[in-house]
């Protein structure tokens, strides 16, 4: 808990000097973002309603089940403080995500679409996913993407200081949470600064992702809740806005990253579970291509950036459990060795 509200605390102070020095008016900006944490949290209310009832009820039972019996109450109350915290960590990533392009300007977007078409023999990935998905359903598919997701990646700190008894484990993933919305979502979304397919022709111009517009009418996607969202997110673009979920930026893909997370975190817990880790990261690299929020190279990148950080933090942890037990171990021994004896010592 300590760990999330520290980074929590250091991650706003840094976005408050870097709105400060980038927009124009940074008090009121900040000002919006506070202002916004009673509406986030209906919000998020809101997305978990929205879910089917079973779906609710089957996450319930599942939190039940995993839930450590001891010391449930401590569980519940840092469970409490973890929610508001992570809260003002997703406002203060909507602050600086919509402040990137008062940084630079979006440039990367014809790299990327270059790219995906190297990387997919010429072809664009959107139409490879579109040709090969005539049959879903467009609402489950944004549901699955967007209400599927939004909760457990923005208040897994959370979930985990209720769930697992594990603190090591607690805070290796919090770091990787971190990672996600911070290294990706910010500071490398900075670098490659880039709309995505479903904004590129209308922030550039040109006809580039003209089928894609298409398809996503023809499926039914713009008549869901996600032909909102697209709507919505370019308003609060074009208007300077700062709401929570606004901003616009593709690469890396902060939606395969959290992922991505949550898929290494089941198969670390349970090992039998990856073929479901798997299926998981799968599927929101194919709907985050399907639905066109993302270049396919946006989740490969993040797939592999946090495997490879997740990668690093096992093998610190492992080589830091291989200290203490050595440690341990001469200490044990210390105190085992025999005295030497006074008579052999004359």
């Amino acid at each position: 808990m300590q760990l999330l509200v520290r980074i929590a605390v250091g991650y706003f102070l840094a976005a408050t000097l870097v709105v400060a020095l980038f927009r124009d008016d940074p008090l009121a900006l900040v000002g919006e973002i506070l202002q916004s944490i009673p509406a986030s949290l209906n919000f998020f209310v809101m997305v978990a309603g929205s879910i089917p009832l079973p779906g609710l009820l089957g996450a319930g039972a599942l939190l039940l089940v995993l839930m450590p019996r001891q010391g449930v109450f401590v569980r519940l109350s840092r469970g409490v403080l973890a929610i508001f915290a992570c809260t003002g960590f997703y406002l203060t990533f909507a602050m600086l995500k919509t402040s990137l392009p008062f940084i630079l300007p979006f440039w990367a977007d014809p790299m990327l679409t270059q790219l995906d078409s190297a990387l997919h023999l010429g072809h664009a990935p959107w139409a490879l996913t579109h040709a090969l998905s005539g049959w879903l359903d467009a609402g489950l598919m944004a549901t699955i993407y967007f209400k599927f997701w939004v909760t457990p990646a923005t208040f897994l700190p959370a979930l985990l200081l209720l769930l697992d008894p594990d603190a090591a484990r607690i805070r290796r993933f919090t770091w990787l949470y971190a990672f996600v919305w911070i290294g990706l979502g910010n500071v490398l979304a900075l670098a490659f600064l880039s709309a995505g397919p479903v904004y590129r022709d209308r922030l550039l111009g040109g006809e580039t992702f003209a089928g894609l517009a298409t398809a996503l009418d023809s499926v039914g996607v713009n008549a869901t809740f996600m032909g909102a969202i697209y709507e919505r997110l370019w308003q609060s673009y074009a208007s300077a806005g700062a709401e929570a979920g606004s901003g616009i930026s593709a690469f890396p893909s902060v939606h395969l990253g959290m992922a991505t997370v949550i898929a290494l975190y089941l198969f670390e817990r349970w090992r039998f579970l990856a073929p479901v880790s798997l299926a998981l990261v799968a599927t929101y690299q194919f709907l985050s291509v399907y639905l066109g929020w993302h270049y396919a190279v946006d989740g490969y990148a993040s797939i592999l950036l946090v495997g490879l950080v997740w990668a690093l933090l096992r093998r610190r942890a492992g080589a830091g459990d291989e200290a203490g037990a050595g440690a341990l171990g001469r200490k044990t021994r210390r105190m085992r060795a025999p005295e030497a004896s006074p008579i052999a010592a004359e």
